[in-house]
């Protein structure tokens, strides 16, 4: 899939400001969080799920395979009454069904982990704060701060563990519940969802 992890870029958090603006709730909502390696690749996790190519593959391994090499091995049982190697074969179908699926994804993260030198990892992982602000959102970390119009924001997702705000396609800013300092995520979530609606409108 590539390297589709958004970079958060840029440090420390900052108060919660007031907006101005009567479109907008009175007052800002900020979270912070930490985001690490195993994020980067939930995030792919997420995108991968959604997308058809993977999908198509997924249900190769898990249905058509596994029944073709069913299918075998009931012609080599009736045909040749070689009942030792059916049994095989329909054995192998069954655990290439369960175990293909674990390993594609597996395999998929392994791929996905390698793209990212230690550089880029000690410059990405780390400590973050977000902050909603009436016209942008601000992303801050060690490297610095960066805003985004809200209108360049495409839409925000959510999962169990993850909210996910997308910048591009398949790139997004990645908040894992779990490392959640300050902060309510179901309140931040609501009100970025709101103005990236509003912006989108």
């Amino acid at each position: 899939m590539g390297r589709n992890a958004y970079t958060n870029r840029f440090s420390s958090p900052a108060q919660p400001v007031r907006a101005t603006s009567p479109n907008v709730p009175s007052a800002m909502t900020e979270i912070q969080y930490e985001l690490r390696e195993s994020d980067l690749l939930a995030f792919n996790d997420h995108q991968l799920k959604n997308t058809e190519t993977l999908q198509k593959s997924l249900r190769r391994h898990q249905a058509t395979i596994p029944g073709f090499m069913i299918l075998i091995a009931l012609f080599v049982w009736f045909y040749y009454q070689d009942s030792l190697t059916a049994a095989w074969l329909g054995f192998t179908g069954a655990v290439w069904g369960v175990a293909a699926p674990y390993f594609l994804r597996w395999n998929t993260r392994r791929k996905i982990a390698s793209l990212y030198t230690e550089e880029e990892k000690a410059r990405i992982l780390g400590d973050y704060t977000l902050r909603i602000e009436p016209k942008e959102l601000v992303e801050i970390c060690k490297t610095g701060e960066s805003r985004i119009k809200w209108e360049d924001l495409l839409r925000i997702e959510s999962n169990k563990n993850y909210a996910f705000i997308f910048v591009a396609l398949d790139s997004a800013l990645i908040i894992p519940r779990k490392t959640i300092k300050e902060g309510n995520l179901v309140e931040f979530y609501k009100e970025a969802e709101e103005l990236i609606d509003k912006a989108s409108a």
